[in-house]
């Protein structure tokens, strides 16, 4: 009887675990401002123009991801693209908060280029005119014509937003880029999996969120890191 005891053990744990899956399954959760944070319920829908957005809830909290097709990718978040969001809202005691990656002034957080300009050499820290900040400097690769190819952050500067275009200074001045989206509004939401024969839908999120309606009650921004959702139900678009 002993020799068999460690094996009822054992098939204990192990159904123990798989109902900890089960119950998990679906599931949305990530870390808020830091904190674990879990949806008691969480749902997917898609338009008729192959939008898709999911809702996930708790009493009194409630995360959107909007993204702008369901296809397997990453979505760029906090950018002039309105259809690539994420907002945040709880209503608890009558304190109503929303956070949402709209369009407000911050440092820069990611660029692309756009022309790539004549004249110029290979440079650090170099200062740029236009948008409406100021401070940011780029790093720039430039080749033998002396067109850049590539550019990166130096320093951030402050109260840009997203699309503004910046131009950069040196060369014959032509060499421009645009800021993507700014360190007070930005992430992206990555979808893994869209099961169109099961209805479910899964992936990972991160953002920062600024607060959208002015509440003295919430921070400025909001953060969300190591977001996952998996197996979210899509249900008919309401």
């Amino acid at each position: 009887m002993k020799r068999f005891l460690p094996l009822f053990i054992i098939a204990a744990v192990f159904s123990s675990c798989q109902e900890d899956v089960k119950f998990n399954n679906p599931g949305f959760q990530g870390l808020k401002d830091d904190v674990f944070w879990r949806a008691n319920d969480a749902r997917a829908y898609v338009s008729s123009t192959g939008k898709l957005s999911i809702e996930a809830l708790t009493e009194y909290e409630t995360i959107t991801l909007n993204t702008s097709s369901a296809n397997v990718g990453t979505y760029v978040l906090g950018t002039t693209n309105i259809n690539n969001t994420a907002t945040y809202s709880s209503n608890f005691n009558d304190t109503a908060l929303e956070y949402a990656t709209i369009a407000v002034p911050g440092p820069a957080s990611s660029i692309s280029l756009v022309n790539g300009g004549t004249g110029y050499s290979s440079g650090t820290s170099l200062a740029t005119t236009g948008g409406a900040g100021s401070g940011l400097t780029v790093n720039i690769v430039a080749n033998a014509s002396g067109v850049v190819t590539s550019l990166t952050i130096s320093s951030r500067g402050n109260a840009y937003l997203a699309g503004d275009l910046i131009t950069v200074a040196g060369g014959n001045v032509n060499c421009k880029f645009r800021v993507t989206n700014v360190q007070n509004s930005n992430g992206e939401i990555k979808i893994t999996e869209y099961d169109n024969v099961n209805f479910t839908v899964s992936g990972k999120f991160k953002f920062n969120a600024a607060n959208s309606n002015g509440s003295p009650f919430g921070g400025p921004i909001l953060n969300f890191q190591y977001g996952e959702f998996y197996k979210i139900p899509i249900y008919p678009s309401i």
